[in-house]
């Protein structure tokens, strides 16, 4: 069994990347769904606590479940991620740390005004929670220069009404969520284009131009052709990029 029991110095600043990488891997395979989303200060928090006793004292808790709230997650997902934690850490689950993780989630859930990270028609992120993703990492961009970028991927327009079938759309979004497993990118669709922020590898680049591929092979040819462009991800080049297809889009 893995220890995470106070440790001196290096030893335990180790001990806690360790568990949270190894919290993070659990939690995606109990279907955690958007990877980029999964980071907060309160898991660090949280994962600082357990690495250094044997429980989660009920405020961390408390705090983390506010979090995944404000953030959108609904109960069942931050419930079954913070189990990931103890399964993780190889420890019997702490109950009490469960119902006040419920507690802090129910709370801002109260109050707090209805958020939906995930699109209805095509199962990829919400516009506000795509500039959301894209402003996070815009802030983190000094500490990692050209770590992440943005694609755009173009699609014709509509032959026939102003938007594209609803079922044509949910088979979009399968295609590109399909695409991009594994790649930890955030995607959007809006006005024709698929709005693509990802983290900058020769792989991830080519799985984005599969899902071009994949794309344009959608609908018997109504989204052929695609293009796809490139943008640093910078947030004023990122606005700029979405500003700029929204109006492409809008006047076309």
């Amino acid at each position: 069994m893995t220890s995470f029991r106070t440790k001196p110095g290096a030893e335990y600043t180790f001990l806690q990347h360790h568990l949270l990488r190894k919290w993070r891997t659990a939690s995606y395979q109990r279907g955690w769904r958007f990877r980029a989303d999964w980071f907060l200060p309160e898991v660090r928090t949280v994962v600082t606590s357990l690495a250094s006793s044997t429980v989660v004292p009920a405020p961390a808790a408390k705090l983390l479940g506010a979090a995944r709230a404000r953030n959108g997650v609904s109960i069942s997902e931050t419930l079954n991620d913070f189990r990931a934690l103890f399964t993780a850490a190889e420890r019997a689950l702490d109950v009490d740390a469960l119902l006040s993780i419920a507690e802090g989630w129910a709370e801002v859930a109260e109050t707090a005004p209805t958020i939906s990270c995930t699109d209805v028609y095509t199962g990829l992120a919400t516009q506000a929670h795509f500039q959301r993703r894209v402003h996070e990492v815009s802030a983190l961009g000094a500490q990692w220069p050209d770590s992440h970028a943005l694609a755009i991927i173009s699609l014709p327009h509509p032959r026939d009404s102003r938007s594209h079938c609803w079922t044509l759309l949910a088979r979009l979004g399968d295609a590109v969520n399909g695409e991009l497993k594994g790649t930890g990118a955030t995607a959007m669709y809006q006005n024709s284009a698929v709005h693509i922020l990802f983290y900058v590898s020769d792989s991830n680049l080519s799985q984005l131009a599969e899902c071009k591929t994949a794309l344009e092979a959608l609908g018997d040819g109504r989204l052929c052709p695609a293009h796809m462009n490139f943008f640093p991800l910078s947030e004023a080049a990122a606005t700029a990029a979405t500003t700029t297809t929204a109006a492409r889009d809008s006047s076309s």
